[in-house]
């Protein structure tokens, strides 16, 4: 979700943190729920998102084997091979200490991808707690990139050995 040069399975999380942040931040007692514009929430929340966002994306690109099976279902759902996955907007519950108590989302078909879903973030620590006076839940939204295009071989890799 990190964009960089190589483009991370998961990207483009960032361009979705500001609308996301504006529109989705609600607050956790249903009938008082709140949503802030964009433009109006506060610089810190803003940060903070981006934070969580980066934490998040980190667990979802973790090498180990609920973010590995959860990666290659979400890579199943794609439109086209070379098309980039739905976003998937997640809100996520974070405690006053920083600890994610719960996520909701969009259900996936597959039980097993729903299981990594939330084995990978309920219950993970935060570095930081959200600002004390953050709506919540944040709402964030995980894409996966295109796959990028193999590079060509060079010119010795394909020719065969002269004998």
């Amino acid at each position: 979700m990190r964009s960089t040069s190589k483009s991370s399975p998961l990207s483009r999380v960032t361009r979705w943190i500001a609308a996301l942040v504006g529109a989705g931040i609600a607050s956790t007692t249903p009938v008082a729920a709140q949503s802030v514009a964009p433009s109006a929430a506060p610089v810190e929340w803003v940060r903070y998102a981006e934070f969580a966002t980066t934490s998040i994306t980190g667990w979802l690109e973790a090498h180990n084997e609920p973010a590995t099976r959860l990666r290659a279902y979400l890579d199943a759902t794609r439109p086209a091979p070379d098309a980039a996955t739905a976003p998937l907007v997640i809100k996520v519950w974070i405690e006053r200490d920083g600890k994610i108590s719960r996520i909701d989302y969009p259900a996936f078909t597959h039980a097993e991808a729903n299981a990594d879903m939330q084995a990978l973030i309920v219950g993970q620590q935060l570095a930081a707690a959200p600002p004390r006076d953050m709506l919540l839940p944040l709402r964030i939204a995980v894409q996966l990139d295109a796959p990028a295009s193999a590079p060509a071989p060079a010119a010795s890799e394909t020719s065969l050995p002269r004998t």
